[in-house]
């Protein structure tokens, strides 16, 4: 059975940073240890495992924040060994089920196969890919930015995705709206 753990609560931290770390390239990822001084009532970093009666299997990852307005899911990884069974969609549709409000996430445009399936995954759950322009702001400080896709649980109009963004903006990546757009 799927269970999602809080990272602090987990018998599996060193396989969830290695899994952080190698799944998402720099730009797309904060520095682990910056994770623990995030807001503990807003952001999430969540142990997936796949629990029997003898083992406590670690799957994966998922990181998310909750907004009034949304809950917005920032990292999401399998243990590349365990990719291709399954318990990607298990342990994300595990997740979507407990959310009644808009779930949120970035991807990344479609450029190869691994981002064209990312998609395709995301899609075949419901979500939606939405048309609006957007840039994921640096994490480092710096000015890089990574173009990306916005997709959410229900489809939104421009005034909804602006809203969305500007929250992003202003509470994970710590930027003003104004300079990104």
């Amino acid at each position: 059975m799927i269970q999602l753990t809080e990272l602090s609560q987990s018998d599996h931290p060193h396989a969830a940073r290695d899994l952080f770390e190698s799944a998402f390239p720099d730009e797309e990822r904060p520095p682990f240890g910056e994770l623990k001084h995030r807001n503990k009532q807003k952001f999430h970093f969540m142990v997936a495992t796949n629990e029997s009666d003898e083992s406590d299997e670690f799957v994966g990852i998922l990181s998310y924040w909750t907004f009034e307005e949304f809950v917005y899911i920032e990292h999401f990884a399998i243990d590349e060994d365990l990719r291709n069974q399954g318990l990607g969609k298990a342990v994300f549709l595990n997740f979507l089920s407990q959310q009644t409000q808009q779930v949120v996430l970035e991807v990344e445009h479609p450029h190869d196969e691994i981002s064209d399936h990312r998609i395709d995954f995301y899609s075949s759950m419901g979500l939606f890919t939405n048309p609006q322009d957007y840039l994921q702001p640096s994490y480092h400080g710096d000015q890089v930015t990574v173009p990306m896709i916005i997709m959410t649980k229900y489809e939104i109009d421009d005034d909804e995705f602006a809203e969305i963004r500007d929250k992003l903006y202003a509470e994970v990546y710590k930027c003003k709206p104004a300079n990104m757009h």
